[in-house]
């Protein structure tokens, strides 16, 4: 079974101030083990759908997942410590707890970062009911000494992986380095299993995240190629084709290519940004004219929106594909409605998505809250971040509210029931433009 994503905790990160959780578990889900008869897929949502005006913290509550992620995969990293500024918080470190499933076994893991280091880690686990902690971390201060306690039921390399563990690196990151027996597992789970992907569309993201895909089309197999060129196709983009003129790469830059894609996990090694013109020239987009004559353009000759689709499309078929978590910042952006929701459909669609992959987006397209042609989402799908009146980041879900059969979730929303929604004053562009005109006459 593949690794399943149940609830995600953070406190003191950046406008999150104040503890707030992401949960994915179905509302059957009471105890630590799905059902009878149900596996961890069915006691699980697959999708999270983040709605709230612009700079409340949408972004903010994606970014802090990655960051957990990553700091797990690469020893040491620091974006895990970007606490809140805000005067409501007097928490000296940012605190993070994740709740998922690896091997049918529920883990709970949880860190406490300080501005010097990390002053708490935990990581639990739940093999029936009973937790059993496999190891627990604590340091008071950068000159105290780690307090290491190894619980009785992990087997492997605990001693040598804490002597090799700084005050800066997460226990956890640094047994998932070493290869440790037990614990290298579990933090896969983490950074490739569940494989939290993050993807946005600001500044440069769009770069790196279509570098990516224009390195796994030129290392991959022909399947995977077909999949592309499916992709274009069925978003009817006006693309025929796409080919990979492999004669234009260099051999080095072919073979730094593969090996970056085989490494990619381990976050090892990155494509010199000299190297990507080499990578768009090789990618040619093959268009029909009216008169039927075929005609081609390069990356840079299309439009963003082909560009976003094709880079989201991928990463979702790519989630399908492996089990893994994505997580979208602004799914709607560049694209048209009816593709955002053909997105959301295949993660919803259990054939389509057999091994339990979970998509965790934020938008500003209410008509997924819609009910026509029917409701694509249901209220425990849905999530929404606003500000209190001290700017502190609250998360929330629908299911919170009064939801009726036939309830209209959109007008609802767009009528401010549920909060998470710009407060526009306009009095002093008023004013503004007043004062304007008056000193005109």
């Amino acid at each position: 079974m593949e690794p399943v994503l149940l609830s995600f905790t953070v406190r003191n990160f950046r406008s999150f101030a104040d503890e707030v959780e992401l949960s994915l578990a179905s509302a059957a889900l009471k105890t630590t083990v799905p059902r009878k008869g149900q596996t961890w897929i069915d006691a699980t949502e697959r999708v999270a759908a983040v709605y709230g005006p612009n700079a409340a913290g949408k972004t903010t509550l994606l970014d802090a997942m990655y960051a957990l992620s990553t700091a797990v995969r690469t020893p040491g990293d620091r974006s895990i410590y970007q606490p809140s500024h805000s005067r409501h918080s007097d928490k000296p470190t940012t605190d993070y707890e994740v709740e998922f499933v690896a091997e049918e076994v529920l883990f709970r893991y949880s860190v406490s970062v300080a501005s010097w280091g990390i002053a708490r880690e935990t990581l639990t686990s739940y093999p029936k009911s009973a937790p059993r902690v496999l190891f627990m971390r604590e340091q008071d201060s950068p000159d105290a000494e780690m307090t290491f306690v190894k619980g009785k039921s992990l087997t492997g390399p605990t001693a040598e992986v804490k002597r090799i563990t700084t005050g800066k690196m997460l226990f956890l990151a640094t047994a998932h380095r070493y290869g440790h027996s037990a614990l290298a597992p579990i933090a896969r789970a983490l950074v490739a299993g569940i494989g939290i992907e993050h993807i946005s569309f600001r500044e440069r993201h769009d770069e790196e995240v279509l570098k990516r895909v224009m390195m796994e089309m030129i290392a991959g197999s022909e399947t995977q190629i077909d999949l592309v060129k499916a992709l274009v196709k069925s978003a009817d983009l006006g693309v025929e084709r796409i080919e990979v003129r492999e004669e234009k790469i260099p051999a080095k830059v072919q073979e730094r290519v593969r090996r970056i894609m085989q490494a990619l996990t381990d976050g090892d090694e990155g494509m010199p940004d000299d190297a990507v013109p080499q990578l768009r020239d090789a990618i040619v987009f093959v268009h029909r004219a009216e008169g039927g004559e075929e005609f081609e353009l390069s990356v840079k000759q299309q439009s963003a929106g082909t560009i976003v689709w094709l880079t989201t499309a991928w990463h979702a078929l790519d989630a399908l594909r492996r089990g893994a978590v994505l997580l979208v910042d602004e799914l709607d952006a560049s694209l048209h409605p009816e593709l955002v929701r053909y997105i959301v459909e295949l993660f919803l669609n259990p054939q389509l998505n057999s091994r339990g992959a979970q998509l965790i987006f934020t938008t500003h397209d209410v008509s997924l809250l819609g009910n026509a042609p029917t409701r694509l989402l249901e209220p425990r799908n849905v999530w929404f971040v606003g500000k209190n009146d001290c700017g502190v980041a609250e998360l929330y879900s629908l299911d919170d509210f009064d939801n009726r059969k036939g309830n209209n979730s959109e007008r609802r929303y767009m009528a401010g029931q549920f909060g998470a929604v710009p407060d526009i004053d306009d009095s002093l562009l008023v004013t503004f433009i007043a004062e304007q005109d008056g000193s005109r006459k």
